[in-house]
């Protein structure tokens, strides 16, 4: 308890040390998390993913009945690269081997987990990248894991307020052209040909930032907890 400690008021730390387009950026995100009707908000850092404690972003989760919607914001993303958006939700989180959920609970049937597409654009030349989209109850159509093969762990968004949400940004290197693009921005595995970082493509550190044609990793990640 006392390390998750050390670690939130790391963030909040960083998060207040951060530039003024960072808190621009927290601001905006406030006010679109409020054109939502109903619904409950909330705001979490952004950090790449090998140190929670480096915030370089922010992000916004929607939670209604039916849906989640979130935004992120990040100020560190690599140029020329596109990038997608996956709105992970642990519906069971209880059951998760780890709090914050991991990976690894992606594939345990009492979790009932889901990695889902929401967005995806190519980041231009300041580095600055905003993504945003939504989730709807029990759709599976944008679900990573069908993608690699695995569909019978796809259960979709099942409990809007009890799940714990990650919104992650996931990289597949340099942008490329045509259909190849479009996968890029679309899908899990588009565009990918090398995956950098660990078995579930999770960077674990700055080597693993694609550079290259080809690579892919996640790089950053935000945790709304339910």
């Amino acid at each position: 308890m006392n390390n998750m400690n050390n670690i939130h008021q790391a963030k909040q730390s960083k998060l207040a040390s951060l530039p003024a387009a960072l808190l621009g950026i927290t601001i905006a995100l406030a006010a679109s998390a409020s054109a939502f009707a109903g619904g409950a908000r909330s705001l979490a850092p952004a950090f790449n993913i090998w140190d929670p404690t480096d915030v370089v972003g922010t992000s916004a989760v929607v939670r209604t009945d039916n849906s989640v919607s979130a935004s992120i914001s990040s100020l560190e993303l690599p140029p020329g690269q596109a990038f997608t958006m996956w709105i992970v939700v642990f519906n069971n989180p209880e059951f998760c081997a780890t709090r914050p959920c991991g990976s690894p609970d992606l594939f345990d049937p009492d979790v009932e987990g889901d990695a889902l597409f929401g967005g995806g654009h190519v980041v231009g030349g300041s580095g600055m990248g905003t993504f945003a989209g939504q989730v709807s109850l029990g759709d599976v159509s944008g679900s990573a894991l069908v993608e690699i093969g695995f569909p019978e762990y796809a259960v979709g968004l099942l409990d809007p307020y009890g799940a714990e949400v990650h919104v992650l940004l996931h990289s597949h290197g340099p942008r490329q052209t045509g259909t190849t693009l479009k996968q890029q921005i679309s899908s899990f595995t588009g565009g990918c040909t090398t995956v950098l970082g660990d078995a579930y493509a999770i960077a674990q550190g700055p080597d693993h930032i694609p550079d290259a044609v080809g690579e892919c990793s996640t790089i950053q990640a935000s945790i709304h907890m339910p």
